[in-house]
């Protein structure tokens, strides 16, 4: 694909209201060199946090996901998707794709729920089990989505131990894009523009990860 058809559909995936955003900025990378899988949390019988309004974590996360996908396969990095629709799908067959493939790297995308359902707490934050190299990519994932989320606390980079980032045998991070229970972020997450924006981020910070591994 050359880089014109790629602008072409990178400015049709971001056009209408997407604000100053340098959409076409996005790093480029060596195509066809990287796997990445992306794991939209919960799903099916499982929805995860419900927020304001009913928003639904499993909902929430799948749209950015796939979002996600179509950005980084414009860039000509293979992707591929834990889950494509609302299923139940348990920890360990997330894990297992990973490590099957042999993906390059592995993220998680979440959202998140206060204890209470509290609506003054709001904030981003991005987890990784262990190593520099996971460090770095929750640092890149963590710095494009505060910048895309103005006003929304950085609850920084950590250490976790979720299943899927202690299991997978690559770089992992898991990525909180927010506070379904929280109204400042809820109000942000329940619109597609926001979303959108929240996928660019993502697309953006895994992007500058492997081109710093190329």
């Amino acid at each position: 694909m050359n880089l014109f058809i790629n602008q072409r559909l990178i400015k049709k995936t971001f056009k209408s209201g997407i604000g100053n955003y340098e959409f076409l900025q996005l790093p480029d990378i060596k195509r066809n060199k990287f796997y990445v899988v992306i794991d939209p949390g919960h799903g099916g019988a499982d929805p995860g946090a419900i927020g304001i309004g009913g928003l639904r974590e499993s909902d929430v996360v799948l749209d950015v996901s796939k979002r996600v996908k179509k950005l980084l396969s414009v860039k000509g990095v293979k992707v591929r998707l834990t889950r494509n629709n609302e299923v139940d799908l348990d920890l360990p067959p997330r894990v297992s794709i990973a490590n099957r493939t042999d993906a390059d790297i592995f993220v998680s995308i979440h959202a998140n729920a206060s204890r209470g359902k509290r609506r003054d707490i709001n904030g981003l934050e991005t987890f990784y089990y262990t190593g520099w190299r996971g460090r770095l990519l929750a640092k890149k994932i963590q710095k494009q989505i505060l910048k895309v989320s103005p006003g929304s606390p950085d609850r920084g980079v950590r250490q976790g131990r979720f299943y899927v980032i202690k299991n997978t045998r690559m770089p992992a991070v898991l990525v909180e894009i927010g506070f379904l229970t929280g109204r400042l972020d809820a109000r942000r997450l329940e619109k597609s523009i926001h979303r959108k924006r929240i996928a660019y981020a993502i697309t953006n910070g895994i992007l500058e990860y492997l081109s710093r591994t190329e």
